[in-house]
Order: C-alpha cells, then sequence, then structure tokens
C-alpha cells in the first residue's frame, strides 16, 4: 500500500459535489497509521458497506489491483484519517 486519500462528501456545506466548490480532502501514508488504524481501514474496504447517509468519508488506496474507493460512513472512520482532512476552495 501507498497512500490513503480522504474525502469528506455531504453535509451543510455539500463539500465533494459536483459543481461544489468546497473540498475538504486528505492523505495519509500507509506506513504512519498505526496498525489499528490499518486494520480498521483493511475492514472498510473488505465490507464495501453501502453508505446512505447526507454526510460521509470517500477514501481511496492503491493496492496490488491498483486503486480501490469506498465510501464510509461518520464514526467509521480512523481519527488518523480524519485530522488529516484541510478544507480548499476553487
Amino acid at each position: 500500500m501507498s497512500d490513503v486519500t480522504i474525502e469528506e462528501v455531504g453535509g451543510f456545506v455539500g463539500a465533494g459535489t459536483p459543481g461544489g466548490h468546497i473540498h475538504m480532502r486528505g492523505t495519509v501514508t500507509w506506513s504512519s497509521l498505526s496498525e489499528g488504524d490499518r486494520a480498521a481501514v483493511d475492514r472498510l474496504f473488505a465490507a464495501k458497506t453501502p453508505v446512505n447517509a447526507n454526510h460521509y468519508y470517500r477514501l481511496t488506496r492503491t493496492g496490488p489491483k491498483g486503486a480501490e474507493t469506498i465510501d464510509a460512513a461518520d464514526g467509521t472512520v480512523p481519527a488518523a484519517l480524519l485530522a488529516s482532512v484541510r478544507t480548499t476552495l476553487d
């Protein structure tokens, strides 16, 4: 694994929506995550649980099979990933 990218989607300001000008993104190197956080991220990608919520996180990582992306519910994402999120405006 290399990096895990996190993007906050939805919520009050509609971050990450098509045509939106507010983006909330972050990137964390796989090696900087604790063993527990890596396991939590692996579980999220293995479950691929559909998210039906106004506010959620989109996680992308590159592995042996290429890039894979999932949506994760608020409250399921490790704090180390959440701490990397920064807000930018277009």
